[in-house]
């Protein structure tokens, strides 16, 4: 096979987490009939930044991942289900077509959540929900890292809710944990 051939049969792409994100993100961003621009202007966050992210380009924090929640009117761990090795197993749904008349622009009352001072108390939640989860396992910090990949006083960062964690970081605690990431979402949903 010559160089010719092969460049012009490039590989698909490949299916990564990311892009798992990023086609669900743009999937339900259609859905509701939003722009990039309505939803960042909903989000408040940048254009170029979410265009980044559906390209699966960029991982995103957990506030990120609830200020899109929250712009799309919808629960954060929607958003991660199908990156979620334990999440019950739903397609997507396609929007009710009563609801999707053309693109519609930001509406003033989808407010950007978390809000700056909902920003701390989210992440402790999140750290004491994760806590729960790991001493239930009955794993110390140390193990939980040695399981992940990640670094101990990362963990315990995010379990004193002093630190945001990736949404790839919150898998492979979830993964090793041995429980959905519904699971640690649905307390900061239900907060």
């Amino acid at each position: 096979m010559t160089h010719r051939e092969t460049s012009a049969n490039p590989s698909p792409p490949q299916d990564t987490p990311l892009r798992r994100l990023g086609a669900t993100l743009r999937q339900y961003r259609q859905q509701q009939g939003l722009t990039q621009p309505a939803l960042a202007a909903s989000a408040g966050i940048r254009r170029a930044y979410i265009s980044q992210i559906e390209m699966g380009k960029r991982n995103i924090t957990v506030l990120t991942l609830f200020r899109f929640a929250r712009a799309l009117q919808m629960p954060a761990s929607s958003l991660l289900a199908r990156l979620d090795p334990h999440a019950a197993r739903a397609p997507l749904t396609p929007a009710d077509p009563r609801n999707t008349r053309g693109t519609r622009e930001a509406t003033p009352a989808v407010t950007p959540s978390p809000q700056p001072g909902e920003a701390i108390p989210l992440l402790q939640l999140l750290g004491t929900t994760l806590r729960h989860y790991r001493q239930q396992a009955g794993l110390s910090q140390p193990a939980l890292a040695a399981s992940t990949g990640l670094n101990p006083t990362y963990i315990g960062q995010i379990e004193h809710g002093q630190r945001n964690v990736s949404v790839l970081s919150l898998l492979r605690m979830a993964e090793a944990l041995e429980i959905s990431v519904s699971a640690l979402l649905t307390p900061l949903e239900t907060r």
